[in-house]
């Protein structure tokens, strides 16, 4: 079934059941009876539909915006890839299969220069290709020194792409986004990133000197440059040829086929005819769009996990409004329901007609909500396109895509809560006592039989999922089962003559503690988004509990806060008289607005907690605020702090630690495991960068009490390896990222210390393996470490090659000095081949890019607390309607319009008030111990109260719902008494 039609159905099936029921003679007179009152009170009916459509938006809302993110993820891991899908390149000779032939070529490495395809190389690949349509273009793209001497700013390895004049691989936009022509292109002449141009402060028509030739600057662009970095330049091909002496040669030939990718990595084109001829030529071909896809799809998942959370607690406080609006259009018509009774309309009938004109509702309601969803999901992505890349690369452009299946799927849950939420509440206004009724009178207490069994069945059932949590050691059944143990004494003690007052008030404050302790106390927590929900849930619901079990405290302190104002004064009573009268109403629209602020405020002490760690770039990148590179195709790598002592441009005093490292891609795994190998990254380390990080060491080997002896000892010793915190299992991880591939078995974060006998074997490129012991774990937040980390001592034994450093990490004296170090650096390692990267302007990046899901579940939440204060009118504007005659007689007793409008306001801001305070007082409670959790894999978190955050939630809510509620009290207020006193509906 296509996705269209899966939408079509999806729309037309509760029609169709409208539509079948309508058939039969008595289904034609229910569905006339259903039906009646929304065409004979079309403002009500409107009223109603908009209320149970704001609920349907959250629904619908939950899933576009989870799509916007997948296409802000797939847009961000496929910014610079230009028009190409998939590349062909030819292997390296350190990463070909047999040791001799790397003999050979290592041996005369200096005249081959790098591996290259020839023309007879791209005839064969388009040959070879599946695609007959697809286009094939040949590129060249080196390191090549590049400088602007009138700047002074040079490159000693700028990314340079040479293509063809008329090459559709390449498509370059500037920075309004309109395409850069290169049809006519000359040999001097290149095109320079707009990162580049900032590095090299040049602009068009500059001079600048590349590879000893002088070339002209004749434009800059922001992206369209295919595998390149955002600091890149284009040229032609013909002249980087002559520039690399490379004549008729490229190192890619990039497919861009005619249709989209929407296929799995494994099943792209290039893994078909072309796969045998690439292993048969030592060449690699890579479906790079397929595979960014996939990149996408993994992060959108770890990603959804968190949003998951945020939107289940969003669709809770969307079936809270829609129970609230469905229970007051059944409050409302309680004397029709008598009249149908009386005249000799069966139970079941009634409750059928209710639930039909409910499928109505519902149907109407969730095409409208879902509508308005999808609408809200594109303005997200607008908004996200400026949010998702570097700020080097332009925003790319966001083009949501309608996705009927997600659609669909919001329209029917729409349809089917708000169906049962009618049928549900259609049994029970069925059951209306037919005297009561018509008199307009409360209807005779029923049997407490019911008051008494259940607490006690909750009781039993408590006490049964708690033994079985403690047995099994899961956290969740035991805290649910607690609650209820908790729930059922606080409501059923009464019963035993104890107040009333107190035992509700001690469970739910039992309830309160119980949830804030925390969760990790109880057993193991699972992922720890089903307790986390759970805690939202149990928290607000308990604190709405002790709420309305003390309304009249809040009647006291009304009183006492409006002293000054005798005219608010007056309402107060009556004011809260209704809330006590209709405390479940009241309750549970306290819980819809409590339940949106608690979200937002834990979210904003989360978003607040993650961003002390990149408040500092030093504590992301262990102390260090440059980090530097060697680029340069052939020779040896310099000695850094040599190049600095001897370089005029270099103040040394200026300049702190250096440290240095090598790196490699090899295959590992533990020893004594079950799981596999698979491929890390493992750094050979120099001894003064072993000493001179300021990375914590969290996990330690026996015997080993502090992060500097941790360092020591892999100095000393180089068969062993400190590992990076992604590899550690962690529960908490949905909350922080993902993890490594290759994960540690028998190890967890909140061990004490490791395994004495905790080992790797690392394969080397020869086949050979080597034995490293783990002595420390650095936690998650080291984001520039490898893998796995030992000296280079011990990754010269796995690679049985030289581990001379190749880049390095430099630390200025003075945190004020870093621009100046820089810029000195990069003039002193210019002619070195080293590139110079300041870490700052990264870790700010990173962290920005880490704001993008903060700001898009902050936004979400934002977007719920304007709906529920949107509700909030929408309830105030149907209990207008239902007291009527309430409005009447207050009226008619002398009460001014003027009253009758405080009266409704501070009724409406009581609400809003206690639920404002009742989400924020909660989000404190339990936001160290959501800290704490996060601290786990984190150290580097920081409890910190985010006071703009909070400002911005309590005063928007109160502004929003004051305003909200001003309305609704004017149309209270200018009700005529005498048609009030005639109303009975």
């Amino acid at each position: 079934m296509s996705d269209a039609l899966t939408l079509v159905v999806a729309v037309a099936s509760p029609l169709l059941l409208i539509a079948l029921v309508a058939l039969t003679p008595r289904g034609r007179l229910s569905v006339r009876i259903a039906m009646r009152n929304a065409f004979r009170r079309p403002a009500q009916t409107l009223l109603v539909a908009l209320g149970l459509s704001l609920a349907a938006l959250l629904f619908s809302a939950s899933f576009t915006l989870e799509a916007a993110l997948h296409q802000a993820m797939r847009a961000q891991q496929t910014a610079d890839l230009g028009g190409v899908d998939a590349v062909v390149t030819p292997v390296e000779a350190d990463d070909r299969e047999e040791p001799e032939q790397q003999e050979e070529e290592s041996e005369g490495a200096a005249g081959t220069g790098p591996p290259v395809l020839d023309s007879d190389d791209v005839r064969s690949i388009e040959d070879a290709l599946d695609e007959p349509d697809a286009v094939v273009s040949s590129l060249l793209s080196l390191p090549v020194p590049v400088e602007h001497g009138r700047a002074e700013r040079g490159e000693p390895g700028l990314t340079v792409v040479g293509a063809a004049n008329n090459d559709d691989a390449v498509r370059l936009v500037d920075s309004s986004g309109a395409p850069l022509a290169r049809e006519g292109l000359r040999e001097d002449d290149i095109l320079i990133s707009g990162a580049a141009s900032r590095d090299l402060r040049a602009e068009r028509g500059d001079v600048l000197t590349v590879a000893g030739r002088t070339m002209r600057v004749v434009g800059v662009y922001e992206a369209g440059a295919p595998l390149a970095p955002p600091a890149s330049a284009v040229v032609s091909l013909r002249e980087l040829q002559e520039i690399a002496d490379l004549p008729g040669r490229v190192n890619a030939v990039t497919l861009a086929y005619d249709r989209e990718v929407t296929w799995e990595e494994r099943e792209d084109p290039v893994h078909g005819e072309l796969s045998s001829l690439a292993r048969a030529n030592d060449w690699e071909a890579e479906p790079l769009r397929a595979s960014a896809h996939e990149s996408a799809d993994r992060l959108t998942t770890e990603l959804s996990t968190l949003f998951l959370l945020f939107s289940q607690l969003s669709m809770v406080a969307g079936v809270l409004l829609i129970v609230l609006v469905v229970m007051m259009l059944a409050g409302e018509r309680h004397a029709e329901f008598g009249v149908l009774r009386a005249m000799g309309m069966k139970r079941g009938r009634l409750a059928f007609v209710l639930a039909l004109e409910g499928l109505g509702y519902a149907v109407l309601a969730s095409a409208a909500g879902t509508l308005l969803g999808w609408g809200v999901g594109a303005g997200a992505s607008r908004v996200l396109s400026d949010r998702v890349t570097d700020p080097a690369l332009p925003p790319p452009r966001l083009e949501f895509g309608f996705d009927p299946v997600a659609m669909a799927t919001a329209y029917l849950i729409g349809v089917g809560v708000i169906t049962v939420v009618f049928a549900l509440v259609a049994v029970r206004a069925s059951k209306v006592d037919i005297v009561a009724a018509l008199r307009g009178a409360e209807a005779p207490p029923r049997s407490r039989r019911r008051a008494v069994v259940l607490p006690v069945l909750a009781l039993l059932a408590g006490v049964a999922t708690a033994a079985l949590g403690v047995r099994n050691g899961t956290a969740t059944e035991t805290l649910t089962g607690l609650t209820l143990v908790f729930g059922a004494l606080g409501a059923g003690l009464p019963r035993l003559r104890v107040p009333q007052r107190l035992a509700h008030s001690a469970g739910a404050v039992a309830v309160i503690v119980l949830w804030s302790l925390p969760s990790e106390l109880f057993g193991e927590t699972g992922s720890g988004v089903t307790i986390f929900f759970l805690s939202g849930i149990a928290l607000v619901g308990a604190g709405v509990w002790l709420f309305v079990s003390n309304d009249d405290l809040v009647q006291r302190a009304l009183r006492r806060l409006l002293a000054p104002l005798p005219r608010m004064t007056s309402v107060v009573p009556i004011a809260v008289a209704y809330s006590v009268r209709n405390r479940l109403r009241s309750g549970m629209t306290i819980a819809m607005l409590s339940i949106v602020v608690l979200t937002i405020t834990l979210s904003g002490f989360v978003t607040a907690a993650v961003n002390q760690i990149y408040a500092d770039h030093r504590s992301v990148t262990g102390g260090f605020d440059l980090q530097a590179s060697w680029v340069s195709p052939g020779g040896a790598p310099p000695d850094l702090r040599g190049v600095f002592e001897e370089s005029p441009h270099v103040d040394t005093s200026q300049v702190g630690r250096i440290g240095g490292y090598a790196d490699a891609s090899v295959r590992a795994r533990q020893i004594d495991a079950e799981a596999g190998a698979e491929e890390v990254g493992v750094w050979g380390a120099d001894e003064d960068y072993l000493l001179g990080n300021r990375y914590p060491v969290f996990l330690r080997a026996p015997g080993l009490d502090s992060s500097e002896e941790v360092w020591d000892e892999l100095r000393r010793s180089p068969n062993t390896a400190v590992v990076s915190g992604t590899m550690i299992p962690s529960d908490s991880a949905a909350f922080v990222g993902g993890g490594s591939d290759l994960e540690l078995e028998g190890v967890d974060v909140l061990d004490e210390e490791l395994p004495g006998d905790l080992r790797l074997e690392v394969a080397g490129p020869d086949g050979g393996t080597t034995t490293l012991r783990v002595i420390g774990v650095v936690d998650r937040s080291a984001e520039y470490l490898g893998d796995v980390v030992t000296s280079t001592e011990g990754l010269a034994r796995i690679t049985g090659e030289d581990a001379s450093p190749t880049h390095w990490f430099v630390a200025a004296e003075d945190r004020e000095e870093v621009g100046e170090v820089a810029l000195a650096a990069r003039r002193a390692l210019l002619d070195h081949g080293v590139t110079v990267t300041p870490l700052q302007e990264e870790v700010e990046f990173r962290a920005s890019s880490n704001g993008v899901v903060q700001w898009l579940l902050m936004a979400f939440m934002g977007f719920g607390l304007v709906v529920g204060c949107s509700a909030l009118g929408v309830v105030s504007i149907r209990s207008i309607t239902e007291r009527r005659n309430q409005i009447g007689v207050l009226r008619a007793i002398g009460m001014q319009r003027s009253g009758i409008r405080r009266l409704f306001l501070i009724e409406s801001l009581v609400v809003t008030v206690s639920g404002i305070a009742l989400g924020v007082g909660l989000g404190f409670a339990v936001s160290p111990g959501l800290v704490d959790s996060l601290r786990v894999d984190l150290p580097g978190v920081a409890y910190t109260v985010p006071v703009a955050v909070l400002v911005v939630i309590i005063g928007a809510t109160l502004v929003f719902s004051t305003l909200v509620s001003v309305l609704a009290s004017r149309r209270a207020g200018d009700v005529p008494p005498a048609e009030a006193l005639r109303d009975r509906t």
